[in-house]
């Protein structure tokens, strides 16, 4: 029987019933009890002493001495100006910081949704997208990408999937979990798709910046449309997850100071020194996004190699960017059963596909140290090795 959280909303008085968040709940069981975590998503941790080492020497003078009073609601002049220097077409005015990508989903689905209205979601997706804006009494139309064409969304579905009553379209590139990317052409295409409809874009870009090379990055969609919304992230490009930072871009400034009254009945404003050490990251991003796709290449092709060494068992289609991959696995079990095994006997950890409604996969991530990663994988193998033994 599945266990429902209520959670009473302050505009309008609707009543959330929120579903048990799968890949969280999975998380909480084992992610701090393994030895080995091969299920996050994100690049390897950055330690506190290495954005220091980045900054300057007052910084480093000032850091200890900061005042751990409350700080502004929309986020410190410095970090917003850092934030939007990661754009084309904004600036500080133009970014609203939240706790965290979670938070900026909460907000804006509750903001711009009513019951009765339609959004488009990616399918697979991270579940808050869709799962918010479900439990608001929102219709959720599924956008499937399939394993038959790479995960690689279809723009030409996409608009046959936009009908009267459809509020938002709701996209994640770099997507979780398949690493896929739309095009330059098809970024263009998509947020013109949608301004054409009068609609709204929901951009989750919590994964910009993990491209394999710089060249391949996104224009971002808030530079590209005034009903595009950009939510970013300090966890997945930057090793960041324990500050808590995230924000809103968009270049409609009436919705961020609604998203900044809302943000009142939430968590009201930031911790000051993740706000200082998120500052520092973003004035240092293209050294530190550097450091972070090096290594993940580097994973990448071992993780290539790994797969293909189990041919009939193991299959994928390699991510275009990120730091997760997606993998078929060809046996007997579901994929809850196959990543619960390598828990028991390699205290080894994957997420299961069935997290994202999606049979007979795993995500993998490849952005962690590359010592852990090869132990990591070395363990899935000896699980394999086991499993089809035991295969008829």
């Amino acid at each position: 029987m599945v266990e429902w959280i209520h959670m009473a909303i302050m505009t309008g008085g609707i009543l959330l019933q929120l579903p048990p968040f799968q890949l969280e709940r999975w998380f909480a069981q084992f992610e701090f009890t393994v030895r080995l975590n091969l299920a996050a998503s994100c690049a390897a941790p950055t330690s506190t002493a290495e954005l220091l080492a980045l900054a300057g020497e007052s910084d480093r003078q000032e850091y200890p001495r900061l005042n751990l009073d409350y700080i502004e609601n929309p986020g410190g002049e410095r970090l917003r100006t850092a934030i939007a220097g990661w754009y084309t077409n904004l600036g500080a005015d133009n970014i609203q910081v939240t706790t965290g990508a979670s938070e900026a989903v909460f907000i804006i689905m509750n903001l711009l949704l009513a019951p009765g209205d339609r959004i488009v979601v990616q399918d697979p997706c991270y579940q808050s997208l869709s799962g918010v804006a479900e439990a608001l009494g929102i219709g959720v139309v599924r956008w499937p990408l399939g394993a038959a064409n790479g995960f690689h969304p279809g723009l030409d579905e996409l608009e046959s999937l936009i009908t009267p009553g459809v509020r938002m379209v709701v996209v994640n590139h770099p997507h979780n979990p398949t690493g896929v990317m739309l095009t330059r052409n098809e970024q263009r295409r998509l947020a013109d798709l949608t301004e054409r409809h009068g609609i709204w874009l929901f951009s989750d870009e919590v994964y910009r910046g993990t491209v394999y090379r710089r060249e391949d990055e996104l224009p971002a969609a808030a530079d590209l449309s005034a009903m595009a919304i950009s939510v970013g992230d300090m966890t997945k490009p930057f090793g960041l997850g324990g500050i808590r930072i995230g924000w809103v871009a968009c270049q409609n400034r009436g919705l961020l100071g609604r998203v900044s009254a809302f943000r009142d009945y939430t968590t009201m404003c930031s911790a000051a020194p993740s706000e200082f050490l998120a500052a520092l990251a973003m004035e240092h991003r293209e050294e530190l996004l550097d450091r972070k796709t090096a290594l993940a290449r580097i994973n990448l092709v071992r993780l290539a190699e790994f797969i293909d060494g189990y041919p009939g068992v193991l299959s994928w289609s390699p991510p275009a960017a990120g730091f997760t991959g997606f993998v078929r696995f060809d046996l007997p079990m579901s994929s809850e059963e196959f990543c619960r095994g390598l828990v028991e006997r390699e205290s080894a950890l994957l997420l299961p596909g069935s997290v994202f409604g999606v049979k007979n996969h795993f995500r993998i991530g490849f952005g962690r140290d590359e010592q852990g990663f090869r132990a990591g994988l070395q363990a899935i193998g000896r699980y394999l090795d086991y499993l089809t033994k035991l295969s008829p």
